[in-house]
């Protein structure tokens, strides 16, 4: 799919990532990630999510080979978490907190969760240090209000949520405090300023299609080039040996001995254009 697919090849067949997340993790940077389907289809957005989540948690344990106080802390927040399996959110969940990262892990429906593993529910709630409810089915509110409180937070309560309210179970230092409700910020307009300085950022790290298909054309040329200076090598080579010609009389090439054959070693140069290879 991904070989045969236009968006994903541009996404993710690129010779080198523009972006370092290392660098960005150790300068207390922000780095945003669109794993909208609509604009890269399904499969593409849960490749790229995942391949992110994946770096970010490679990059957050190389912490652990400095002292303590030398560590950098970050933030990772992943909207739909569902939507990208291959990361192991169990593994980033129990031990990425000892290396000074925080995870956020919103997901619609406690069901949706063990598409991802038949063990993720329990160990998600098992490690997550605070919980928020909002409103949420009757099946996810049976469990969860044993999560919350039963003697203070029933069914009813959390299937009758208003919109932007939620229940909240929190850990603070090593005691769980009494769940409480409350009431969040409704989102705002935004600011059409600072979405404008966001998209001049991100264009630092971004190509066009047209700089893609240039790229692509380029390798194209260099393996081409490299292919004719291969076969006037070979002309040399069998010219200066003597070599009878390459056809016979009835005009076929004459077959070489199979025990003759050899692979060749000689690779061609390496495709800077980030096209794909099947």
């Amino acid at each position: 799919y991904y070989a045969s697919s236009k968006r994903a090849r541009a996404i993710l067949g690129q010779p080198r990532s523009t972006i370092d997340l290392r660098r960005t993790i150790l300068d207390g940077g922000v780095l945003l990630v669109s794993t909208a389907q609509g604009a890269a289809g399904k499969d593409v957005a849960a490749l790229v999510g995942a391949s992110i989540l994946n770096l970010a948690d490679a990059v957050i344990r190389e912490q652990g080979e400095l002292p303590q106080e030398r560590r950098r802390g970050a933030l990772v927040v992943v909207d739909e978490m569902q939507s990208m399996p291959g990361v192991d959110y169990e593994s980033m969940l129990s031990e990425l907190g000892k290396f000074g990262a925080s995870l956020v892990l919103a997901t619609q429906s406690l069901a949706k969760l063990d598409d991802l593993s038949p063990t993720m529910r329990d160990t998600l709630l098992a490690n997550i240090g605070c919980l928020a409810v909002f409103q949420v089915a009757g099946s996810d509110a049976r469990q969860l209000v044993w999560e919350l409180d039963r003697d203070r937070v029933s069914e009813e309560d959390i299937v009758s949520l208003p919109v932007h309210h939620a229940y909240v179970r929190a850990t603070v230092g090593t005691e769980r405090a009494p769940a409480f409700s409350m009431e969040v910020l409704k989102p705002d307009g935004g600011s059409p300023a600072t979405a404008e300085r966001i998209r001049e950022e991100a264009s630092a790290y971004l190509l066009t299609e047209e700089e893609i298909a240039a790229q692509r054309a380029e390798g194209r040329r260099r393996v081409d080039l490299w292919l004719e200076q291969m076969a006037e090598e070979d002309d040399k080579k069998a010219g200066a040996a003597g070599e009878p010609e390459r056809n016979d009389p009835d005009g076929q090439a004459p077959k070489e001995p199979r025990g003759n054959r050899q692979r060749s070693k000689r690779q061609p140069p390496g495709d800077s254009s980030g096209d794909d290879a099947a």
